[in-house]
């Protein structure tokens, strides 16, 4: 039987972000209309949490395991315009200026993305997420062209509803093909272990 399974993966494309356009009273979010961020050259987003050890018998007797989610960045060639009007709310005028105002809090958003495999193409998507505002930043031209890149800083943080920070799934998985859709939603169902 041929191995299905991912050895390795590699790469990043694929990236889109839905808006949360609000979130009721029990912390459930709204998602708006998902829009792609091309030109993505990285994703680098690591574990935030921390780990408290309770010590009896001379050891180790019980490590309490907290999970606030991730922190991270994500760096593009160009940031659309749909993200720095959904999301880092700057305003457009009419004459095609964008404004950025200092009292306008950023929204917050899911954001998904997938990686290349051996295999299978794996989809990740983080629920709740918000980012910082990019830095300005060129530098001349020489004999070659170097592209300019966008590093936006990002937190990654629980739902408000259902405490669930992030999702993924491979091709042949359900959820798969809709994944760019919306948001998958969690619904708990018991997964029979295997022998």
């Amino acid at each position: 039987m041929a191995n299905t399974k991912n050895k390795i993966t590699y790469g990043v494309c694929n990236v889109h972000v839905f808006p949360i356009t609000s979130t009721d009273e029990t912390g459930v979010p709204t998602y708006g209309t998902a829009f792609a961020m091309p030109g993505c050259t990285e994703v680098s987003i690591d574990a935030e949490g921390s780990s408290e050890p309770f010590f009896a018998d001379n050891t180790p007797y019980y490590v309490g395991v907290s999970n606030t989610g991730y922190s991270g960045s994500i760096t593009v060639a160009d940031i659309p315009e749909e993200f720095l009007t959904q999301v880092l709310k700057e305003v457009k005028s009419a004459n095609g200026t964008y404004f950025e105002n200092a009292d306008v809090e950023p929204a917050e958003f899911a954001m998904a993305f997938e990686f290349q495999g051996d295999q299978k193409k794996r989809r990740h998507l983080f629920y709740r997420c918000k980012a910082t505002r990019p830095s300005v930043a060129s530098q001349t031209k020489e004999d070659k062209i170097t592209p300019n890149t966008n590093q936006l800083e990002l937190t990654a943080m629980p739902r408000l509803d259902n405490q669930i920070v992030k999702a993924r799934c491979e091709e042949g998985d359900k959820d798969y093909d809709g994944w760019y859709t919306k948001p998958v939603e969690y619904t708990p169902t018991a997964v029979a272990a295997k022998a």
